[in-house]
């Protein structure tokens, strides 16, 4: 098994195994451009170049969950958010999206209310043809 030695927050801490080095990946406090080097000795790299299989996650482990914040370190606006009901309200101040994808979503709702209004203008046709229709035909015919 291997241990490495990793620079987190800019010191050297480890050795850490492989497992050890996957948990941190997966906990997100190393990624693929972490200074890494084996505990063996050698050069300064990134976790990809020495371990290159974490970049794909199929191997991680499930994230560590944080600890519950202890009552004594909340502040009272804090403990009531701890205890929020179903009735929470939540307001969206902005969405970040790139200009290609709102184009993209704008063009399939223009083609979308292409069809639904050409779907209601042959229904229109089709209403007004039976009912004007039924109107006029007491009419004598030229």
């Amino acid at each position: 098994m291997k241990a490495s030695f990793l620079k987190l927050s800019d010191r050297e801490e480890g050795p850490f195994s492989e497992e050890e080095v996957a948990q941190l990946f997966a906990d997100g406090r190393a990624d693929r451009n972490t200074p890494c080097r084996p505990s063996t000795g050698g050069d300064w790299r990134t976790i990809d170049d020495y371990l290159p299989m974490l970049k794909y996650g199929t191997q991680l482990p499930n994230p560590t969950p944080p600890p519950p914040p202890r009552a004594a370190d909340l502040t009272p606006s804090a403990k009531r958010s701890t205890n929020l009901s179903a009735e929470t309200r939540v307001a969206i101040v902005d969405i970040d999206l790139p200009f290609l994808s709102i184009l993209k979503l704008m063009l399939k709702w223009m083609a979308a209310a292409f069809v639904v209004g050409f779907c209601l203008l042959i229904v229109w046709a089709i209403l007004a043809t039976l009912f004007l229709g039924g109107l006029f035909s007491h009419l004598p015919h030229p």
